[in-house]
């Protein structure tokens, strides 16, 4: 199963009147353009929130029409700069839940994916409270086999401070829920997230947690705990999540790096010395 996930894309509406460091439409589209190429193709894409830049309905339009090129499923999460409601009008097949957070589950190829809405409307941290603990241990409880869990904020401090600064409010009781669930035999055995703008590695209750890399700039890496914002252009892309043999193993695919894969000399020179990779 190859999941793709994209992340904080921050599309843009024509009443845009803000200063943009990079094209913000124009990166999704290139995103786009690379996911339809993939080959095998992804089963799905995961977009892990923070799809529009300040949540205005023609943010949305704008990001639908982009999306219209994509030839793959694609199920959507809001993040902090989404609006909830919007959202759900703009993705109609994401199989959401009735209920006041937008999460949804769903079952592709065989891995159970769930959609965790993490966000609190008008704030920029995360929560995770009674409704849905109840919900999500509910979906585990009924899942048996391979489980992503997928929401837009981090569930770990990642060290960048005016980042984590925002807070995630109930974090203990997500990472005991995820614990408790997992040694009753319904483990989830990856997370993928967004938020931090830049691929980001960690564990939580036991169980691997990926940040994707937005398609837009990206937070500026200085774990100074006294460091001020910071933003950076670095390459951006997408991240393709392999499952095979009970593994996950997740690269990353640069979509702006200036070339294309080549063969090496001493690949087709039968005589060439071979470098140790």
């Amino acid at each position: 199963m190859l999941l793709a996930q994209l992340t904080d894309t921050h599309v843009t509406g024509p009443s845009n009147d803000e200063a943009l460091y990079v094209d913000h439409n124009g990166r999704l589209a290139e995103a786009i353009r690379c996911l339809n190429l993939e080959h095998p193709a992804p089963a799905v894409v995961v977009a892990t929130g923070d799809l529009a830049n300040w949540g205005r309905p023609d943010e949305y339009e704008v990001l639908a029409e982009l999306l219209e090129d994509l030839r793959l499923p694609f199920l959507a999460l809001p993040g902090n700069h989404d609006q909830r409601d919007r959202l759900r009008a703009t993705f109609p097949s994401t199989p959401w839940i009735d209920a006041d957070h937008a999460s949804w589950a769903t079952t592709i190829d065989g891995v159970r994916i769930i959609g965790l809405d993490s966000t609190v409307p008008g704030e920029p941290g995360a929560a995770f409270d009674d409704d849905r603990e109840r919900w999500l241990g509910n979906e585990l409880d009924h899942s048996d086999g391979p489980v992503v869990l997928a929401l837009h904020h981090p569930p770990f401090i990642t060290g960048i401070t005016w980042m984590d600064r925002a807070g995630f409010v109930g974090l203990e009781r997500l990472a005991a829920l995820l614990a408790t669930k997992a040694q009753q035999g319904h483990s989830v055995t990856k997370i993928i997230c967004g938020h931090l703008h830049r691929p980001i590695s960690s564990v939580i209750a036991g169980i691997p947690a990926q940040v994707g890399l937005s398609t837009i700039q990206h937070v500026g890496l200085d774990l100074d705990p006294a460091a001020g914002i910071t933003l950076i252009n670095d390459p951006v892309g997408y991240l393709l999540h392999r499952f095979q043999d009970d593994t996950w193993v997740t690269h990353t695919r640069y979509i702006d790096t200036g070339g294309v894969p080549y063969v090496p000399h001493w690949a087709s020179d039968p005589g060439a010395k071979r470098p140790d990779l």
